[in-house]
């Protein structure tokens, strides 16, 4: 695992990494496909009918998988964010090997994201999951997956919108949790001011703790939590 400089998250742990979706902002893949090209084409383990010769196609790291047992102290710790462990090409049994993995290390708190609500909820998680879905504005498909996350199986059910690309109505009641964020790297395009602000009054209606992330550059520091969690 690797101390990591996201917000909400003392470590990353990439016992999976790699997608197949193909999202024009994703970090993860420009990383993978620059300066970490030969270390991810370097490992064979490639989920079966990608191209092993594409950096970010899902990949298994067997080697990582117990790393969270060697760190003592509880953490919370973000769980395949270099890739997404619901993608579709991704084998049942590498998902539940990750899964096992989070229940053995039952002191931490393993927060998982993805963008395949529909894939997440077949599985049950252990009672020390977060559970989020991304989404970056109100389009169809986002409602949709808005409609599967509402049988996530997990403690913390969250919306991490980042980046966000629109506005976002109708913010769920059942959220436990929502973060905002914006765009980075080359070409960013950063939110409406008002998109922000209508998020935030959503949430504040619904009673639903919000963490504002460094890169919205917004001018109110905000970091709160799912209710009921000690930080």
């Amino acid at each position: 695992m690797n101390k990591t400089k996201i917000e909400y998250a003392d470590y990353s742990w990439n016992p999976l990494s790699g997608c197949t979706k193909g999202c024009s902002y994703c970090y993860a893949r420009r990383l993978a496909r620059g300066r970490l090209r030969k270390i991810y084409l370097a490992n064979p383990n490639v989920a079966p009918d990608c191209d092993p010769s594409d950096p970010f196609s899902p990949r298994i790291w067997r080697e990582r998988l117990s790393d969270p047992l060697y760190t003592p102290r509880p953490s919370k710790i973000f769980t395949v964010d270099m890739g997404d462990l619901w993608d579709p090409h991704i084998p049942p049994d590498w998902i539940k090997s990750v899964l096992t993995m989070a229940e053995l290390a039952s002191w931490h708190i393993f927060q998982f994201l993805t963008k395949r609500p529909h894939l997440a909820r077949q599985y049950d998680f252990p009672s020390n999951s977060w559970v989020g879905i991304t989404i970056t504005n109100d389009s169809q498909e986002a409602r949709i997956d808005l409609a599967h996350s509402y049988w996530l199986r997990a403690r913390v059910k969250f919306l991490s919108i980042e980046p966000l690309l629109g506005p976002i109505h109708d913010l769920p009641t059942w959220i436990d949790w929502v973060i905002i964020g914006a765009m980075t790297g080359p070409k960013a395009v950063k939110p409406k001011k008002e998109w922000v602000q209508d998020l935030i009054r959503q949430a504040e209606r619904n009673g639903t703790p919000v963490f504002l992330k460094d890169n919205l550059h917004w001018t109110e520091f905000r970091r709160e939590w799912p209710r009921g969690i000690e930080q």
